[in-house]
């Protein structure tokens, strides 16, 4: 399974699905991922990470209170925040992820 750095693991912890996702992406965006990673354990609000949290929307199929992160311009990874911990349960491409949600923009 691909892993991401250790350094993440302290405030961050990956679903399934996530850790299944993101074993099937390729590898140059697994390291463009990771690099993301560190970044956003050093500083959350970088603005090349593109970090916001996403509206609740009822069709959507993301978790309420849900964040995005796109370490890529093709890329996003989505996560909700439980206890002080992020919870990463999705990655995967803008194209994807309009799929996931039912979104048509």
């Amino acid at each position: 399974m691909a892993r991401l750095p250790s350094s993440f693991k302290t405030q961050n912890r990956t679903s399934q699905n996530f850790r299944q996702q993101f074993a099937k992406i390729p590898e140059p965006i697994k390291n463009t991922v990771r690099e993301a990673c560190v970044l956003f354990d050093r500083d959350p609000g970088h603005p090349s990470l593109r970090h916001h949290q996403l509206k609740d929307v009822r069709k959507g199929k993301h978790a309420p209170d849900s964040f995005s992160v796109s370490p890529t311009m093709q890329y996003r990874a989505l996560y909700v925040i439980e206890n002080g911990i992020n919870i990463w349960y999705w990655i995967g491409t803008h194209a994807e992820y309009k799929k996931y949600t039912g979104s048509s923009r």
